[in-house]
């Protein structure tokens, strides 16, 4: 109980990689989703989507994220061995090589999991006619989207309003406006286009959820990718310089950075009152200030070595780490199984086989050779035909 980052409960394992939920998670995505539900002003309509953005597609996306680290320390010969769920976002755990290229593959595998999500999100959203906010300032509550027809495209939670049959956009009149928190949503849609002869453009749900993720995703990979330490920017920083001159110097400089973007986070928070900005501030310039204490040991925060930043974690050794065995995919996993069966079978086939053969021979014993059947000789036959081959 003294070490804050033991306080977690496992939830399942998947690719190999044990899932652990830390305590404090649901606390701190209770207190973000009420205070999202507070923003609102009582309006209670939204609170599925609220809760599936801030707790449900934050969670799966951030998960995805730290699988991207777990693939990327076995493809350059290391091992996963956990993945936290903590609050202010994921930590992967793993053994790699201590060189500088299994360290900045291992940083990059986050950040290009984030970029495989966003170009799935976009292909269907492309392919549906729809093309992607690329605005990361944007609300993802609104999900607001370029449609096939040339408006403007939103959830029903937005208020993107046409003159009937064109694309001739209409400001929102204030009394249209009040309906979102005084009028029953799904009247509004009726109110509209009855009485004001006018037309809401709103999104199917598979594309305003698929723009969502996109948003989310997108946010995270900007967020990874910024240049300090810990975040992933920073490790990669800090391999490309470890790869022109060593560890301790690219230590160093990833570090002063963490110093740079944890103040500007900090300044952040308090400018937009962002209690998650101020603790990933504080994150950022704590573990900055233990790399450049000693920038050649662990990087240990919590009794836990951090590398891969806001969204990930490795063991990074003074010591080299030998390569381990690259894992078997699924379908070589499969094959090797499958053939182990096989031969299981075929033992217990010949040990069948060998207890008949005694039982026919007893009986030539017993009863001489013309008591045997047909089918008994010929068995007898086949079975004496695998014992000469095989000597």
């Amino acid at each position: 109980m003294r070490d804050p980052m033991s306080w977690s409960i496992p939830l399942f394992r998947a690719f190999g990689i044990p899932v652990k939920l830390h305590l404090l998670f649901p606390i701190i995505a209770l207190g973000f989703f009420l205070r999202q539900v507070a923003w609102e002003k009582g309006n209670i309509v939204w609170w599925p989507d609220v809760l599936m953005v801030t707790v449900v597609l934050l969670f799966a996306v951030i998960l995805l994220h730290e699988f991207g680290h777990g693939f990327a320390a076995r493809w350059v010969g290391g091992e996963p061995t956990e993945i936290l769920m903590w609050p202010l976002g994921g930590l992967a755990y793993a053994d790699v090589p201590q060189n500088w290229r299994a360290h900045t593959l291992f940083a990059a595998g986050g950040p290009l999991a984030n970029v495989a999500i966003c170009l799935a999100c976009a292909s269907g959203l492309l392919i549906g006619g729809f093309t992607p906010n690329l605005n990361p300032l944007s609300n993802p509550y609104v999900s607001q989207m370029s449609g096939p027809d040339g408006r403007t495209y939103t959830s029903d939670y937005g208020m993107s309003v046409y003159q009937k049959d064109t694309t001739v956009a209409v400001d929102p009149p204030a009394k249209w406006l009040l309906l979102q928190s005084e009028a029953r949503w799904q009247e509004l849609n009726e109110l509209v286009v009855k009485d004001l002869l006018y037309d809401r453009a709103v999104a199917p749900s598979w594309a305003v959820w698929l723009n969502r993720t996109f948003w989310l995703s997108g946010i995270l990979l900007l967020l990874n990718l910024l240049p300090a330490y810990p975040l992933d920017g920073g490790q990669i920083m800090q391999g490309l310089i470890w790869a022109r001159s060593d560890y301790r110097q690219g230590a160093m400089v990833a570090a002063y950075a963490g110093y740079v973007v944890g103040v500007l986070f900090f300044i952040a928070s308090i400018t937009a009152n962002e209690s998650l900005l101020m603790g990933l501030g504080l994150f950022v310039l704590y573990s900055s200030w233990m790399k450049l204490n000693n920038p050649e040991a662990e990087d240990a925060l919590f009794g836990y070595d951090f590398s891969a930043g806001y969204t990930s974690l490795e063991r990074d050794d003074d010591e080299p780490v030998a390569p381990r065995p690259r894992r078997e995919n699924v379908f070589k996993r499969w094959l090797r199984a499958r053939a182990i069966r096989r031969i299981q079978r075929e033992i217990e086939q010949r040990r069948l086989e060998d207890e008949r053969m005694d039982q026919l021979l007893d009986k030539i014993a017993q009863h001489g050779k013309a008591s045997l059947t047909d089918e008994e000789r010929h068995f007898m036959e086949r079975v004496s035909a695998r014992y000469k081959n095989r000597s």
